[in-house]
């Protein structure tokens, strides 16, 4: 049951942090992530609402994943590839991970390692850096 509720709430958080992310000021960047993070929202609280989950099916998941490996796509782009490393080990696990109904052993794990090592990360960054690309130049000073 643990499971269910985390696939659930997964579509929700995944399009939250697409949606409240800086991205390049560019209005197809800006419409398309705007749009895919609400829709995974959307999706999430529309697969709660009782029989509905076997007419969407994996629509919410595929949702998640595609938010989540833009979140990682954006990360890169601002800061460089070789600052984030783990973007690349989330991005090659999400693609695994896509189809629902049948994963590679482990591939939630290792996802789950690069979005925990992303996120401390970001507890040391500056602010102002998720604000324009910098290829993380707030390290060398």
């Amino acid at each position: 049951q643990l499971v269910a509720q985390s696939s659930n709430a997964l579509p929700i958080l995944a399009g939250g942090t697409l949606s409240l992310c800086p991205v390049p000021r560019n209005k197809i960047f800006e419409v398309g992530t705007t749009s895919l993070g609400l829709a995974a929202i959307g999706s999430g609280f529309v697969s709660n609402v009782g029989d509905i989950q076997q007419v969407i099916g994996s629509i919410p998941w595929s949702l998640s994943i595609l938010a989540l490996m833009t979140v990682s796509i954006r990360e890169i782009y601002y800061f460089g590839v070789e600052y984030k490393q783990e973007c690349i080990i989330t991005l090659l696990t999400l693609a695994l991970m896509f189809d629902h109904n049948n994963h590679v052993p482990f591939t939630f794990p290792l996802c789950a390692l690069g979005m925990s090592i992303l996120a401390a990360g970001k507890l040391f960054e500056p602010c102002e850096e998720d604000l324009v690309p910098s290829n993380s130049e707030f390290l060398a000073k």
